[in-house]
């Protein structure tokens, strides 16, 4: 060979040892979705991470434990509550798999000498870099030492197979620091392990055989009735089950009712297509107008297979109660249909932001994060809120892949996001304001791929989160609930490890601060719940939902609530609680809705020590169900709506909506508070009541019952009676009537309804005629 070309040979061959191996430059890293990295429960697995690097390589990995748990080949099928509003369902991947570590057969391992010095390790979080992620790792040694791992994985190809036919492949590249003299940290399998290099990179490369192209599975389920195919796949599931009463009754009560009925198939059809309210209590039952006869009679078909061979005798309400009915209409009797007139309403969303908001924090500099409920999970940073106009609104994504994120908090202008299964820290490098670190804050407490164990709410209070778990509810009879589950968590955020304030809730789903700095939570019906709450946290209280006991014996008294919030009459799915800081209502509370809709005002005063109080409708005239709660820095009150298609969760319907409600000046009569006294109530109202005014008693409707705690949905109001007004007396300045009521009971809940026809001096009419007191205690004095 000619001497001159040998350097120019080998520079060739170089060339095409460098080529045989595709790697892909960062800056020309194609993701096949645009969110590629998220967050979810993926093949019954909970707090797993989905990587699509490339529409050849899906990549997930276990973060509960720090490992890849596969490699494959398709996609993932997001189904669940947040994806396509399904139950009892969550995202599984599909495809061919390359690797699969479904026995966890991977093991971290630390050594010094040879002998194991491992002792467990964390996952931190993760960051972004050049549109490539980076898994951060902690493992701690025996000897209190902490070594830190980073993982940056990345699709590649391998040309030196078949001709034109290049072996996809996954490349590992860890990083480790602080690893202390004569520690040797690595990945074993049986027959493979990864030896990391000490405080340096380590690149390590599968390469696996092609394989070829896959497609998401046509589901072909068997169905031994065709009226089962129809219930599944509707909405009828969301609010009725098998055997146990929910939102609606059960299929197998409904079975009994009509079963020798001979009218009852077509009237039950007519229901199931018009919906309505009043056959089983109040509970509106969405209409559905899509099914055709046929399929109506196969629906009500089926329901009628489902009824049990002996009827179930069935706890009553004991209601002692003589008179008629009350005519109902908005405020009275029934809820509002339109915003406070105290207060004007500004719509921020528009159609090119329709956010289903999970939380909501304000930056200090006054600027808006919205976290969405979504299949993305985003977080968005909105500008120009000053006008309420939404066309002036300046809308910017700045994270994604977030898990069901449904609480945030700013602290020291630090972004914190409580999704499902973790509390996570979302951390700008770059100045950009686009989110580039997620770090792990803490995630350590119990979770299983229930598509019902929510995290909810975040309230930073003198150095610690505090956040609540709702309880599992599709379990299998072989399952318990975890031990954390249902119960309000106090996070330490600089050791990321937390402890149980209370325990015993079901879905507590509103989280605030109240009087005196007070942390209070709001909790939905249910099982062992008869009617939704607003509860005062103190540690060590136990709140009612039976699940939650390890030892079902061992049952301890429930604590009462501050306010129960009566089922269907005054809420049904309570959400988050603000502070209200000024104006006629300073000091009270809000809270929203997001299946009975709009917003609750709370009054509360102290009795014998303990929180209790009267519940008013405040306001409705919102875009959705409300959710999520925040006062702006202009002092008006931001309302973060959310639904459900199909009316799961949700306010008719509605699935989104971002708006804003601010103090206008303009008065509007209604009870202010309403006190307990000794014999009876104070009412005050807002305005006063005209000179010479007599209280038409007979058109004052009070009563009183109290609740039974059942394994059924919801529960029965017990002893139910109506009282008399003995006496009655106007203050001097007539805002004030005290109301003698014998017979009162403590630990009731006492409904008064004044007369619909009451005006002010103002002459303005009663916003609300209504209010449901809890009377835990009755004051001596």
């Amino acid at each position: 060979m000619n001497p001159r070309l040998r350097p120019l040979l080998g520079l060739l061959l170089v060339g095409l040892s460098l080529m045989a191996t595709i790697r892909y430059r960062p800056d020309r890293i194609e993701r096949p979705r645009e969110v590629w990295a998220f967050r979810s429960v993926l093949d019954l697995r909970p707090r797993m991470l989905t990587l699509a690097l490339d529409s050849a390589c899906y990549v997930a990995y276990d973060l509960q434990h720090c490992r890849l748990y596969k490699v494959w080949k398709g996609g993932v099928a997001l189904e669940g509550t947040v994806y396509n509003s399904k139950k009892e369902i969550q995202p599984s991947s599909w495809g061919a798999a390359y690797f699969t570590d479904s026995l966890q057969t991977y093991q971290w391992t630390a050594e010094r000498n040879g002998q194991n010095v491992f002792s467990k390790i964390i996952h931190k979080g993760y960051f972004f870099k050049n549109n490539q992620i980076y898994l951060q790792y902690a493992l701690v040694l025996s000897s209190g030492d902490t070594l830190y791992v980073e993982e940056r994985p990345e699709f590649v190809q391998d040309k030196k197979g078949r001709p034109g036919l290049a072996r996809p492949g996954l490349e590992r590249l860890f990083k480790t620091s602080q690893v202390p003299a004569g520690v040797q940290v690595s990945l074993k399998t049986p027959g493979v392990t990864i030896a990391l290099l000490s405080n340096q990179s380590t690149r390590h490369v599968t390469y696996y055989a092609p394989l070829p192209a896959q497609y998401p599975p046509v589901a072909r389920k068997v169905y031994a009735h065709q009226g089962q195919y129809l219930m599944e796949n509707s909405d009828c599931l969301t609010c009725h089950e098998l055997d146990q009463q929910a939102v609606g009754p059960s299929f197998q009560q409904v079975a009994l009712r009509y079963a020798n009925d001979k009218k009852a198939p077509r009237y039950l059809a007519g229901k199931i297509r018009a919906g309505g309210t009043g056959a089983w209590g109040n509970g509106l039952m969405n209409p559905h107008p899509q099914f055709s006869d046929a399929e109506l009679s196969t629906l009500v078909d089926y329901i009628f297979t489902l009824k049990p061979k002996e009827k179930k005798a069935e706890k009553k309400e004991e209601n002692t109660l003589k008179r008629p009915p009350r005519p109902v209409k908005p405020g009275y009797g029934a809820a509002l249909t339109s915003v406070h007139p105290s207060f004007t309403l500004s719509t921020l969303h528009r159609p090119d932001f329709l956010p289903k908001v999970g939380s909501m924090a304000f930056r200090p500099d006054g600027r808006l994060l919205v976290a969405t409920w979504d299949p993305d999970g985003s977080l968005y940073l909105l500008s120009g809120l000053e006008s309420g106009d939404s066309s002036q609104i300046r809308v910017k994504r700045i994270a994604t892949g977030l898990a069901e994120p449904l609480g945030m908090e700013v602290v020291d202008g630090q972004i914190y996001v409580l999704q499902k299964q973790e509390l996570t820290h979302l951390i700008d490098h770059d100045g950009d304001e686009v989110i580039d670190e997620y770090r792990s804050v803490c995630s350590s407490w119990g979770v299983s791929n229930d598509f019902h164990e929510f995290a909810f709410g975040l309230v930073y209070q003198e150095g610690y989160f505090y956040a609540t778990l709702s309880m599992a509810m599709r379990l299998l009879p072989h399952q318990k609930q975890l031990p954390d589950r249902g119960r309000t968590l106090k996070i330490d955020p600089r050791t990321g490890t937390f402890e149980s304030v209370n325990y015993g809730l079901r879905t507590p789903n509103g989280l605030g601060l109240g009087p005196d700095g007070a942390l209070f939570i709001t909790d939905n019906q249910g099982q062992w719940l008869p009617a939704n709450k607003l509860i005062h946290v103190k540690p060590g209280e136990y709140h009612g939902m039976g699940w939650a006991l390890l030892d079902s014996l061992q049952k301890p008294t429930m604590a009462l609530p501050a306010l129960w919030l009566p089922e269907n009459e005054i809420g049904n799915s309570p959400s988050e609680i603000v502070l209200i800081p000024d104006g006629p209502y300073r000091g009270q509370l809000l809270h929203g809705d997001v299946t009975h809709g709009g917003i609750k005002r709370d009054f509360l005063e102290k009795i014998n020590g303990e929180y209790q109080g009267a519940v008013f409708r405040f306001s409705q005239g919102f875009e959705a169900g409300v959710n999520r709660l925040r006062w702006g820095p202009d002092g008006a009150l931001y309302v973060g709506q959310v639904g459900m298609t199909g009316g799961g969760w949700s306010w008719n319907e509605k699935l989104y909506g971002l708006q804003k409600i601010k103090y206008n000046g303009q008065s509007t009569f209604e009870m202010l508070a309403v006190r307990a006294r000794p014999r009876g109530f104070e009412i005050e109202f807002t305005e006063p009541l005209p000179a010479g005014f007599q209280v038409p008693t007979a058109d004052v409707t009070v009563q009183q019952w109290w609740y039974l705690p059942t394994e059924k949905y919801g529960g029965p109001k017990m002893d139910l009676e109506e009282l008399a007004i003995k006496k009655w007396t106007l203050s001097e300045d007539r805002r004030k009537l005290y109301l003698e009521i014998p017979g009162l009971k403590k630990e009731r809940v006492v409904y008064l309804r004044l007369p619909d026809d009451l005006t002010s001096t103002l002459g303005h009419r009663l916003w609300s005629s209504e209010t449901w007191y809890t009377l835990n205690h009755i004051p001596e004095n």
